[in-house]
């Protein structure tokens, strides 16, 4: 049987390079790409309107059976997002026969034992020490996971974090090369019928050419009408008037003044359940691309991973934008900063900047 292939364009020749779908040698690979490259669970496919962003808490994660007992289990990967919401993610192969129906029985041994015996102290002091291995601040990167510098938001998320926890409002993530059409039916039904925990698959093919190498993520087993039940049975988005009501009064000018210049400017504003975000169309592909969100606790987003430009134009632009001193760099494709009346003014300017140069850069022909 032939084995499916990507291409990649070459930068100089008009050729194009074949890159043949390979298995992982080891379980241990697909582990570490998840570990080194969160963003292999593919958060904007989850949420398109709210993309997911993630905070590696540990790999190999112990989970007790029983109070301040010793671990019984090791969970391959656990997550949290920007909401706070705890993420269970198991990897196998598809050659490993127990994919099919055992893992689904290991990852509900996890969740009913974490959720109970979990405390979130624990959480915090092991997201800690992942942190310090990989040379970084768990502060920092939960302020940028949040987006949010303010002083007491980090024991605010992690208050988040627990609440979640002990509610049992969680998310089962099953990674694989391949996802078996009998554990995808699994996934499914489980996530049709269970209100509060998200259960999705996630394949993550590889393909090697040479010495070349890429992986693809592509999510399965969310469907819509299961988005829709989580999302509280409603498919109503939020609109101008309920958002503007929403926002803290300090933000509200800014915004009201941004949807008049978005207007005028040809912006698309997209409604999603809580903010909005903000498209434009691209010359180059039609492809119509996301570049900023607002949110109703006052924060307005700048992105830039869907923009069609290239590295030297994006890189240009971020200097751009944080010469206006009002941007925070918020990871590393968001821009964030809370509106207040105190950088009102220079927000307005930025925002009409941005939409200056959205329109250049949309209008660029490939």
């Amino acid at each position: 049987m032939s084995k499916a292939k990507i291409f990649l364009v070459g930068e100089t020749d008009k050729v194009l390079v074949p890159m043949e779908e390979t298995p992982y040698a080891a379980e241990d690979i697909l582990q570490g790409l998840l570990e080194d490259y969160p963003d292999l669970v593919p958060g904007d496919q989850i949420n398109p309107d709210y993309p997911r962003k993630w905070l590696l808490i540990k790999r190999e994660a112990g989970v007790p059976s029983c109070q301040d007992g010793s671990d019984n289990w090791s969970l391959d990967h656990l997550f949290v997002d920007q909401d706070g919401i705890p993420t269970f993610i198991e990897c196998k192969r598809a050659t490993d026969t127990r994919i099919r129906r055992e893992v689904v029985a290991q990852m509900l041994d996890y969740a009913a034992n974490g959720t109970i015996y979990w405390s979130v102290d624990r959480l915090r002091q092991d997201a800690a020490e992942t942190a310090r291995l990989q040379q970084k601040d768990l502060d920092e990167l939960v302020a940028d996971l949040v987006g949010s510098r303010e002083e007491d938001a980090l024991d605010q998320y992690w208050k988040t974090v627990e609440k979640n926890l002990k509610e049992g409002k969680i998310r089962l993530v099953f990674v694989a090369d391949e996802i078996p059409r009998e554990l995808q039916r699994l996934i499914e039904f489980m996530n049709d019928k269970m209100s509060d925990i998200e259960v999705i698959g996630v394949e993550v093919k590889q393909y090697l050419g040479g010495e070349r190498r890429a992986v693809v993520p592509r999510l399965i087993g969310l469907t819509e009408r299961a988005r829709q039940k989580k999302e509280g049975g409603s498919t109503t988005p939020t609109n101008q008037t309920k958002f503007l009501a929403s926002l803290p009064s300090e933000s509200r000018e800014y915004f009201d003044k941004l949807f008049g210049i978005a207007q005028q400017r040809n912006l698309i504003v997209s409604w999603g359940k809580q903010g909005f975000s903000l498209r434009i169309k691209f010359a180059s592909n039609s492809k119509v691309t996301s570049f900023a969100y607002g949110w109703p606790n006052g924060h307005f987003n700048f992105y830039f991973e869907y923009l069609d430009v290239s590295q030297e134009e994006l890189a240009a632009l971020r200097k751009e934008l944080m010469s206006f001193g009002v941007f925070n760099e918020s990871g590393k494709y968001t821009l964030d900063v809370f509106i207040d009346q105190a950088n009102l003014d220079k927000a307005l300017e930025m925002f009409v900047f941005i939409a200056d140069r959205m329109e250049q850069l949309a209008a660029i022909e490939a």
